[in-house]
């Protein structure tokens, strides 16, 4: 009988949409391998969607940008992180434990130092992402002097053995082999008459537009001007204050990509896992600018090569001026445009290269 294979599977800890397209991926490998997960994100979110069929390891794997506002980015607290990260010298530690624990095949999402660490002891290694750190920082204002730092991400990203493109990627510039694929995404289910009961309300001939802005960007938004949109009614899970009719806040018992696939229009701050949680569910989106996040380039040609979005001033979007937008998001169509599934392609990439 065939021993079963080791895996290490790296998540940043940066937000949780790196979280949250890592489980459609996860979900294939549990079946087949021993995964050991490593990452900041709690144990109990993937034990949420996995089970016990897995090994987690609370551990940070880089340190992602650092944020002022959920459009901004802090440029010199991002590089002064990172520097402390390296100087820890992480990935000495990391080849000793891969060693231990027999690991067959690294997969990172998007963390430089795993696939180093795999790569200095002839361990296969993948990256999963749309961008890559090094990507992002050397277009954050300062790069210029940035230099061995982003030398040193260089180096790392460019041991994977091969990058794996979901969809709406940037191009690959450092790692010699890539493969794109469809979105990772997780696919929810319609439960717009829990809601509806949940809420004691009726959704009969109101447009429902689910809003996620993340951790850094409910402050921003004047929220007492989405009552004068009498048509619409917004459902989210972001702690909103203050309370302003017709915005209702669920809590976890509601998950995103239920909820998701429950509303007619997805209003969010452009991160990846929503847009394709949306797109998996043929919901159009609602976005604004990012200035500081260079992937958001990808997004925006993304969302106009394949009309499946809308994208707005970051002026109307802070204002709650959403009405035209809504308007024109619900012209579009999103069925078939976009490749998805990009979790099976992986489970298959994966199996080819262990033959």
């Amino acid at each position: 009988m065939t021993p079963i294979k080791n895996f290490a599977y790296y998540i940043s800890g940066h937000g949780y949409g790196h979280y949250a397209r890592s489980i459609p991926v996860l979900q294939q490998l549990v079946a087949d391998f021993n995964v050991h997960i490593k990452s900041e994100i709690p144990e109990s979110l993937f034990t949420q969607c996995l089970g016990e069929t897995f090994h987690h390891w609370t551990q940070p794997v880089d340190t992602g940008c650092q944020h002022s506002s959920s459009l901004k980015v802090d440029a010199e607290e991002t590089f002064r992180k990172f520097k402390t990260f390296q100087s820890r010298a992480p990935i000495n530690a990391e080849k000793i434990w891969l060693q231990e624990n027999q690991v067959d095949m690294v997969l990172s999402d998007i963390a430089s130092m795993p696939v180093k660490a795999a790569h200095d002891l002839g361990i296969p290694s993948i990256l999963i992402g749309n961008f890559t750190w090094h990507d992002i920082y050397s277009h954050l204002p300062g790069a210029e002097k940035q230099k061995p730092l982003l030398q040193t991400l260089a180096e790392e990203y460019a041991s994977a053995d091969l990058h794996i493109l979901p969809q709406c990627h940037l191009p690959p510039t450092l790692i010699r082999k890539s493969k794109e694929v469809g979105f990772l995404a997780q696919k929810g289910q319609v439960i717009r008459n829990d809601i509806e009961q949940h809420l004691n309300l009726s959704f009969s001939g109101k447009t429902l537009v689910f809003i996620y802005l993340g951790e850094y960007g409910a402050g921003s938004v004047l929220w007492e001007n989405l009552s004068q949109h009498k048509n619409c009614l917004y459902l989210t899970r972001d702690l909103i204050e203050p309370s302003v009719p017709g915005l209702y806040i669920l809590d976890d018992r509601f998950s995103f990509p239920d909820l998701i696939a429950s509303v007619d229009v997805v209003l969010t701050k452009g991160g990846y896992s929503t847009l394709g949680s949306a797109f998996a569910s043929h919901k159009p989106v609602i976005t604004c600018g990012r200035q500081d996040f260079h992937e958001f380039e990808a997004i925006r040609e993304y969302l106009l090569k394949t009309q499946t979005g809308v994208i707005i001033t970051d002026e109307d979007f802070y204002q709650g001026n959403w009405q035209a937008a809504i308007k024109a998001a619900l012209s579009l169509t999103v069925k078939d445009k976009v490749p998805l599934n990009g979790e099976i392609e992986i489970l298959e990439t994966v199996r080819q290269i262990l033959s």
